[in-house]
């Protein structure tokens, strides 16, 4: 149980971090405590039910207005509902092909790219402490084209060593969109990917029906709400070069360490 409540918490700090917090997890349960890799997984996966379930919480407004807006006119689908849908079916015809086609991709290779793309943000941050340029897109003036790459961004995480979060808001900054509105777009976009894999990891494992499956979500759930509002403050007040080189330097660190625990 004492394991469980750990990697409840790892999730919970690590999931909103442009890092793989599947990665991370996977990693400390098979290295810290013994577990076998599938069964590891497995496990990392489920967790992701808690803090999807606090991404719907900390962000229950725009769920509500999302549910509201399907059921009442789901055919004039407003700019954020719009980017939702399509970003998810775009990351669903990437990434399901991936986890079936590529499944034995060593996660050094994953780990690799995102150390790439740690290295490009930290740059790109850098030039803007000199320069300071501020996204001020929001949601109301999303298009089809920042839904289709930010969806890439998603599906492309099925890769071992990939972050979700990283890939998103990454690709939604490049694209000028405000830094809160990009992290918020971001979790908003993870929740179906994030409930769908953990309830299918907990069905087909079983850990979905017992008390140490139970407590690692309630964990990770908590933890994962306490931390996502702290992220969403912090990146209300940070400059947007610092901003970008700290998540770019995050990027890297989780590179280096998914590379040596692949």
């Amino acid at each position: 149980m004492i394991e469980s409540a750990l990697l409840g918490l790892l999730q919970g700090l690590t999931e909103w971090l442009p890092i793989s917090s599947q990665g991370v997890v996977t990693a400390a349960s098979v290295f810290l405590f013994d577990r076998d890799a599938a069964d590891a997984v497995a496990l990392a996966l489920w967790l992701h039910v808690g803090t999807s379930l606090a991404a719907v919480l900390a962000f229950r407004r725009e769920v509500a207005g999302i549910a509201r807006e399907i059921l009442r006119d789901p055919m004039h689908p407003s700019p954020l509902l719009a980017f939702l849908a399509v970003g998810t079916v775009v990351s669903a015809v990437i990434g399901l092909p991936l986890l079936l086609l590529l499944d034995d991709l060593s996660g050094a290779a994953g780990a690799g790219a995102m150390g790439v793309v740690g290295v490009l943000m930290v740059v790109t941050g850098a030039v803007q402490v000199r320069r300071p340029v501020t996204g001020t897109r929001d949601r109301t003036g999303l298009s089809l084209l920042d839904a289709v790459l930010t969806g890439a961004a998603q599906g492309l995480a099925a890769l071992p060593g990939f972050s979700r979060s990283g890939l998103t808001v990454a690709v939604l900054l490049g694209r000028r969109v405000d830094r809160s509105e990009a992290l918020v777009l971001s979790f908003l976009l993870g929740i179906p990917a994030g409930l769908a894999a953990a309830l299918l990891a907990g069905l087909d494992s079983g850990v979905l029906w017992t008390a140490e499956g139970a407590l690692g979500a309630a964990v990770a759930f908590v933890v994962g709400l306490a931390t996502i509002k702290v992220l969403l403050a912090a990146a209300r007040r940070v400059n947007f070069g610092i901003f970008v080189v700290v998540v770019g330097l995050v990027v890297i660190g989780g590179a280096v360490f998914g590379a040596v625990a692949a």
